[in-house]
């Protein structure tokens, strides 16, 4: 009875620390992406975008099947997206996609890497792989951004005047 007693006690000390030392490194990662995405709007410190990796890498090494893993990369795509370092970004997005099966996050991770690649990297075949990706895997959970993937799709290379004179010739033709 004695050793079950100081089994149970050293159970809750463990269970009670490392409770401590996830909500420890979630409230530092917290803090880190405050702070950046309130820089983003001057110019991020590389050395805060490095902390932020490590703290973020270290979460998902320690708690491999939190929600909070996805959800923490996701946020690491936005802000090197957010940067201009996009390669970055699709790679955090490729981890969620790889290394998440559950995670809510997966099918705006898709179209995101879709609008990445389309606009910013400009390989049109890789954003049109991952619209339609988007749409064969993901077209119910969003009816907004089904609308997105098909209106990116349909407008895939097309320069904004090509896409305005579109517009307009449609709208011409309602009348």
């Amino acid at each position: 009875m004695r050793n079950l007693l100081v089994i149970l006690t050293a159970i809750l000390v463990l269970t009670a620390s490392s409770c401590s030392k996830k909500e420890k490194l979630s409230e530092q990662i917290n803090k880190q992406l405050d702070s950046i995405t309130h820089s983003l709007v001057l110019s991020v410190n590389p050395k805060q975008l490095d902390r932020l990796t490590i703290s973020i890498n270290d979460f998902i090494i320690e708690y491999p099947s939190d929600s909070l893993s996805s959800k923490y990369l996701f946020e690491l795509a936005r802000v090197n997206q957010s940067r201009g370092a996009y390669k970055e970004s699709i790679a955090a997005l490729d981890r969620i996609l790889k290394d998440f099966p559950m995670a809510k996050e997966r099918g705006v991770s898709v179209f995101m890497e879709g609008f990445i690649y389309a606009n910013l990297l400009h390989d049109l075949p890789k954003a049109k792989e991952k619209y339609e990706s988007y749409l064969s895997i993901y077209s119910g959970q969003n009816d907004k951004m089904v609308r997105d993937a098909k209106l990116e799709l349909e407008n895939l290379g097309k320069s904004a005047e090509e896409i305005f004179k579109q517009i307009q010739a449609n709208a011409d033709s309602l009348k």
